[in-house]
């Protein structure tokens, strides 16, 4: 029976996550940058310290709950179909072409506006 429920939910959740957070987005591009000083904790979780940028992507953060979740017993993240949801998010960051998509620690590229 979980096996119906992640083979449901998966899908969904990776078409969510990639409308969500893929750079192309429109909703990414609309999303406003909260930062305070050198850390940056919306729409993405970045550090920046001397010219580098150490980057919690979301396919990383959700690993690690899904990882939570396998030892985690009652709640939410004890649920099929959670862990699903995880693993649509986990698959769509995995699965970005991008230069950086899978890159934790990077070189800041700094933007040059003429």
């Amino acid at each position: 029976m979980p096996f119906i429920y992640i083979a449901v939910v998966t899908p969904i959740s990776y078409k969510i996550w990639n409308y969500l957070s893929h750079p192309n987005s429109k909703v990414w591009k609309k999303l406003p940058q909260v930062r305070v000083k050198w850390f940056q904790f919306f729409p993405s979780i970045r550090i920046f310290i001397k010219g580098r940028v150490i980057h919690l992507h979301h396919w990383f953060s959700l690993s690690v709950l899904l990882c939570i979740s396998i030892f985690v017993t009652g709640g939410v993240l004890d649920s099929w179909i959670t862990r699903g949801a995880l693993m649509g998010g986990i698959i769509q960051g995995l699965t970005t072409k991008s230069p950086t998509a899978r890159k934790i620690i990077y070189r800041k590229i700094i933007d040059v506006q003429l």
